[in-house]
């Protein structure tokens, strides 16, 4: 048998292999064991995986400030070396400016928590007075509808504060993956096109350039959104005469980052310190304040400021965050909508999964073509 016989008998067997479809059987279980594998692999391999996620953000949002540095002829390593350190000077600087008033809140706490306690303690009383609930019921109550979420915010903290040296860790690696990925850059989008084919060059690259248009629209429009959150959260908490206003106001704004759960917790954690450090009518005004606030970042700043690039629509976002927080904790959450997006940017792109990428966005309209209704002689017939 000659050799181009045997290759078309071998051509033909593997065209035929690749017209054979698989049922719908087959096919469901070998997607719902991917995505376990895939699942199972994000979650062993967290460790390297949040801090990679976390320094493409910031390498992405620094990807600017390199450009002009290279267009100012300074070399590459020592353009991703600085505009990393102005990274990091910025972020020293805010926490200068909030050290004094952290410094205060802490050498406060004791006191905190026992004004606190006497405050929880008469409220109890009040209660238990006026709609004859003890106490008791009253602590089951309180712990069925909030400990979720005093949970979440007790976790943040923890992980803040008690871990301190593992987040210097944290922070380092993240630092220096960010550094690695501005630097090797392009050999990263070489290694992609490599990968895939010659025929799907033009979709790789346009999906690698929505992606970085998208997360440094979402993560730089999400920065300015903090700072004006943080700021008049800050102006209406001095104006109310509340106690580390600027703490406070900061703090709200960064949990504000978190989807629709951050500005939960963050009320609950600041209606909670100011009962502890002022009046409770203080405590109420500055729950409506944050609620004002709230409500004009979700439907001016937002919109406005982020951008409607990103276009994830409410319930997939919820549930986002959600398995963000079950999968890698706080960090998962903040991490859910960008990995959303580019999956979305993704399925935009391959035909087999553009259902997929209406059901991720907001903005899907599917048109349906109308069936024209025949004629009833015609049915009749």
């Amino acid at each position: 048998m000659s050799y181009k016989l045997i290759f078309n008998i071998f051509g033909k067997t593997t065209k035929s292999m690749n017209e054979f479809k698989l049922p719908f059987n087959a096919r469901l279980t070998f997607t719902l064991l991917s995505i376990i594998l895939v699942v199972y692999i994000a979650h062993i391999g967290s460790g390297i995986i949040i801090p990679l996620m976390f320094a493409m953000l910031i390498a992405i949002m620094l990807l600017p400030v390199v450009h002009h540095l290279e267009k100012w002829h300074f070399p590459r390593g020592v353009a991703a070396i600085l505009s990393v350190l102005l990274f990091i000077i910025a972020i020293v600087l805010i926490m200068l400016l909030l050290g004094k008033q952290m410094e205060s809140f802490v050498s406060d706490f004791p006191e905190l928590q026992k004004r606190l306690l006497t405050t929880i303690s008469s409220t109890q009383e009040w209660v238990h007075a006026k709609f004859h609930i003890n106490s008791s019921t009253q602590l089951n109550y309180l712990e069925k509808a909030l400990m979720g979420t005093l949970g979440t915010a007790t976790s943040f903290i923890s992980q803040t504060f008690l871990s301190l040296s593992s987040m210097l860790v944290f922070i380092v690696f993240v630092f220096l993956y960010a550094f690695f990925i501005l630097f090797y850059r392009k050999l990263l989008v070489t290694f992609l096109i490599k990968v895939f084919r010659e025929e799907h060059r033009e979709k790789l690259l346009h999906v690698i350039g929505s992606t970085r248009s998208i997360i440094k629209s979402y993560v730089g429009g999400l920065m300015i959104e903090m700072v004006i959150v943080a700021i008049l959260n800050t102006t209406l908490f001095l104006i109310l005469g509340i106690k580390y206003a600027i703490l406070l106001g900061v703090m709200a704004a960064i949990f504000n980052i978190i989807p629709y759960i951050g500005i939960l917790t963050a009320a609950i954690l600041i209606i909670l310190v100011t009962l502890a450090t002022g009046e409770p009518i203080q405590a109420l005004q500055a729950g409506i304040a944050l609620f004002l606030v709230h409500l004009l970042d979700s439907n001016v700043l937002f919109p406005s400021i982020v951008g409607s690039k990103v276009k994830i629509n409410a319930l997939i976002t919820i549930i986002g965050v959600v398995l963000g927080n079950m999968l890698w904790g706080i960090p998962g959450m903040f991490l859910a909508i960008p990995t959303i997006a580019i999956m979305k940017i993704i399925c935009e792109n391959i035909d087999e999964m553009k259902p997929w990428a209406v059901l991720l966005g907001d903005e899907g309209k599917v048109k349906v073509k109308k069936v024209k209704k025949k004629d009833n002689d015609e049915t009749s017939a």
